[in-house]
């Protein structure tokens, strides 16, 4: 979503008829896109702000719930920016640089898409590196954690990294500026950041912003979202292993209940590496060969990646937690006056430990 991408994609398309290899990929799958991104949007959208709203619930609330929450917040924001974003610059203008497209509202609309953006998918990947370690603490302790203290620690962790991403940023925010120029005897307004096409043309300033967002958003929350991703199946491992010594029910009910925890976080770690990994090694080759233009031939793909991964986590907690069902199932006949089963009555005033993310049960 940088605006480098956006105006290389808008003067490259008049030249997309004779293309062939990443180039033509490129041409064909910007047709597609923007619908198929518009679809995600309108699922993803209502869909994340379902999960805050149960993630947020007392009987919800742990540790890594409270993290799930604040990915849920990121994704959702992320998604009602590129909507919008889709919806007028790709779908009802297209490649045209009329006036209506680039007006200075919408100009400054696209800066602040542009910044949001940036932002939120930095503040997720980094929440998805603290729900590892969180995990992984958890289960290196055998559960004798404090509940109420895990959820505060975890409450500040979320703000830490709300705080701190948008801190480094900052420079970021005040670079981007929105300049007019004539296109076609009009005058349009463009978006003045920073040139990840280039490497030889940029500032001082440029080169330390590019830096940051490469090392700090990219590389260091990759490689330890895949270090803790390796440990979390590791312990996995281990976690059956001792399920087969136990011979009480009882205890081998919770400890499925911890596996069956631990393999749902395990598919939203490989989810992030899914659409995060590939970024950062298109750069790496990128900047490696001195051409980043693979970079934005790749980006309308990588967006779709990202998006995705916005949009797809209430159906992973559907389908791996009977309390995320029993809820949302709740919630629906209660809006819609369906008369609910009697099995699904006990949500009102049973708490059980079967969220997306709960803990074991802590001995007593």
């Amino acid at each position: 979503m940088d605006s480098n991408l956006t105006n290389f994609t808008s003067s490259s398309r008049d030249q997309c008829y004779d293309q062939v290899g990443l180039y033509a990929y490129a041409c064909l799958y910007y047709g597609v896109h923007d619908y198929l991104s518009v679809i995600l949007c309108c699922f993803g959208i209502p869909a994340n702000i379902v999960n805050i709203v149960i993630l947020t619930r007392k009987s919800m609330r742990t540790s890594i719930n409270i993290i799930l929450t604040g990915i849920a917040v990121t994704d959702m924001l992320t998604m009602l920016s590129y909507l919008v974003y889709a919806i007028h610059f790709r779908i009802m203008y297209g490649l045209n640089d009329s006036v209506g497209k680039y007006t200075y509202a919408w100009s400054m609309f696209l800066a602040f898409h542009i910044g949001l953006t940036l932002t939120t998918y930095t503040i997720s990947i980094w929440l998805g590196v603290c729900m590892s370690v969180v995990r992984y603490m958890y289960i290196s302790s055998l559960g004798n954690r404090r509940p109420g203290a895990d959820e505060r620690r975890s409450c500040v962790l979320v703000i830490i990294v709300f705080a701190l991403s948008i801190a480094m940023y900052i420079p970021q925010y005040v670079f981007t500026s929105v300049h007019a120029e004539s296109s076609n005897s009009t005058e349009v307004y463009r978006i003045r950041s920073i040139d990840i096409k280039t490497t030889t043309d940029r500032s001082p300033l440029q080169t330390v912003l590019f830096w940051i967002f490469l090392i700090y958003g990219k590389w260091i929350p990759c490689l330890l979202i895949i270090v803790f991703g390796i440990l979390l199946l590791c312990s996995l491992h281990k976690s059956k292993k001792r399920t087969e010594k136990l011979k009480g029910a009882q205890t081998k009910a919770r400890l499925k209940q911890h596996t069956r925890t631990t393999v749902m976080l395990l598919i939203i770690i490989l989810m992030y590496i899914i659409s995060e990994l590939p970024q950062t090694v298109v750069l790496v080759m990128g900047l490696a060969s001195g051409d980043i233009l693979n970079y934005i031939l790749l980006g309308d793909t990588i967006d779709m990646l990202c998006l995705i991964n916005n949009s797809v986590n209430i159906i992973l907690y559907c389908a791996m937690s009977k309390q995320f069902r029993d809820i949302l199932w709740s919630s629906l006949c209660s809006i819609f006056q369906i008369s609910d089963p009697k099995r699904y009555r006990s949500v009102q005033t049973t708490v059980t430990n079967t969220s997306p993310c709960e803990h074991i049960p802590q001995q007593s």
